[in-house]
C-alpha cells in the first residue's frame, strides 16, 4: 500500500493513554550536552520565535536571511513578527551563493535541504563577519549528523515530517536565548488520528489514491492557506513522537535502503540524474534532477499516472519570483526537481513495481 506519510503503529496509538513525556527527555536523540529544547507545532514557529527574540534583544526588527529555495508556506509566523526578510540566491547544488550574500543579517538560516549536509562551516564563518546568529534549519533531516546540528547557535527540527505525528517541531538552542515554551492552543489531533485509522484499517484498494492528492499538474503550487496561530504542541502529539523516536536508527536505515533501490531502478533512464546519493544521507525524499522543465512535467504526470504520489518542491516565495535574474537557480530547481516518497511505511517492492510501469529511454 502507498501512503503520503508513514502509519503509526497500534501500539503507538495505544501508548496514547499513557503519562506525556517530559519535553527535554523527549528531545534527547537531537540534543547535545548543554543544549535547551523548546517544542512548538512546527518549526515555523520556532523560526518566527527566534525572530521575535532577536527584535526584543536588538530594539528593531531583525533582518533574516534566507535562501530563494524556500518553502514560501512556512514564512507565515515569520512575517507576522515583523522581520525584514532577505532571500539569499543559491547554486546549482542549492548551496548559498556567498559572493552574492551581501546584506548584513542579523539571524541567517542555512537549510539541509532534503536532509543533504549544507556547507555549515562555510555559513558560521559568514556569520562571524555580521556578527550574526546562524541557524540550521534541519526540518529535512531526521537526526543530528555530520555536518549537520553541529555548527548553528539553533537548530530547527522537524520530527513529524518523517516520524508518524500529526506535528511536532523541535528548536534546539546552545547560545542561551531566553525563549519560552509557546502558550495558547495546539492544533487538533483527531482529523489526523481518523486518517490513519482509516489507512489502517481499510484495504489498500479501498484508500483514495495518494497520488491524486495536492496539485495537478507539476506547474502548481498549493493553494495559498495561511497557518492558524497555533504554536503549542499537542500532548498527543508528543506522546505519538516519543513512541517513534525509539526506532529512529531503524527508520533511517528503512529509508536509506529504499532511497538505494528506488535509485537503481530511475538512475540508468535518460534526461535526469539524482540529487544526491540517499544511502549516504537518511533522505527526505529520493530528488531527481530533469535536465529541463518540460521532461519534470512529463514525468510528474506519468508517474502519478502510476499511482507513484510524486512531488514538485517548493512553493517558492513572491520575492523570489519576481527577481529571476538574482533567483536563476532556485527557479530552475523549483521546475526541474522531482521528489519521490521513501518513508519507512512503504513497500519497497510495491513502489518499485509502479515506478517501472512508467517507460521511457534508457540511458547509453
Amino acid at each position: 500500500m502507498i501512503t503520503g506519510a508513514p502509519l503509526p503503529a497500534w501500539s503507538d496509538l495505544i501508548a496514547l493513554l499513557g503519562f506525556r513525556p517530559g519535553s527535554q527527555r523527549l528531545a534527547q536523540p537531537w540534543l547535545k550536552e548543554g543544549e535547551r529544547a523548546v517544542w512548538f507545532s512546527r518549526s515555523a514557529w520556532s523560526l518566527a520565535a527566534l525572530a521575535a527574540a532577536a527584535r526584543r534583544r536588538l530594539g528593531r526588527p531583525p533582518l533574516v536571511a534566507l535562501p530563494g529555495l524556500f518553502c514560501n508556506a512556512s514564512l507565515g509566523p515569520l512575517r507576522r513578527t515583523g522581520a525584514a526578510l532577505d532571500f539569499y540566491p543559491v547554486t546549482a547544488e542549492l548551496e548559498p551563493d556567498w559572493p552574492e550574500c551581501r546584506r548584513p543579517p542579523d539571524l541567517f538560516v542555512l537549510v539541509h535541504a532534503f536532509g543533504r549536509p549544507a556547507d555549515a562551516a562555510a555559513a558560521r564563518a559568514h556569520c562571524a563577519d555580521w556578527d550574526a546568529q546562524l541557524v540550521e534549519d534541519c526540518a529535512h533531516v531526521l537526526l543530528p549528523a555530520p555536518g549537520i546540528g553541529e555548527t548553528g547557535d539553533a537548530c530547527l527540527w522537524s520530527p513529524h515530517k518523517l516520524l508518524p505525528a500529526p506535528h511536532g517541531g523541535l528548536l534546539v538552542l546552545r547560545d542561551g536565548a531566553d525563549i519560552p515554551a509557546p502558550a495558547g492552543p495546539a492544533p487538533p489531533v483527531l482529523p489526523w488520528l481518523a486518517k490513519r485509522l482509516v489507512q489502517m484499517v481499510l484495504p489498500g484498494r479501498l484508500l483514495p489514491n495518494p497520488a491524486r492528492r495536492g496539485p495537478a499538474r507539476f506547474e502548481d503550487d498549493p493553494p495559498a492557506v495561511e497557518m492558524a496561530d497555533m504554536p503549542a504542541p499537542a500532548g498527543a502529539a508528543l506522546k505519538l513522537l516519543a513512541r517513534a523516536a525509539r526506532g529512529v536508527r531503524v527508520v533511517a536505515a528503512k529509508r536509506r535502503a529504499l532511497g538505494h533501490r528506488l535509485l537503481e531502478a530511475l538512475a540508468g533512464r535518460e534526461g535526469w540524474s539524482a540529487l544526491f546519493d540517499p544511502v549516504l544521507i537518511t533522505p527526505y525524499r529520493l530528488v531527481m534532477r530533469c535536465d529541463t522543465p518540460a521532461i519534470a512535467a512529463r514525468r510528474f504526470d506519468e508517474y502519478r499516472a502510476a499511482g507513484v504520489p510524486v512531488e514538485s518542491w517548493p512553493d517558492l516565495p513572491p520575492e523570489v519570483t519576481a527577481d529571476p535574474a538574482h533567483h536563476a537557480a532556485a527557479l530552475r530547481a523549483r521546475s526541474t526537481l522531482l521528489c519521490f516518497p521513501v518513508h519507512q511505511g512503504l513497500d519497497p517492492a510495491d513502489l518499485v513495481e509502479r515506478c517501472a510501469r512508467v517507460q521511457f529511454p534508457q540511458r547509453h
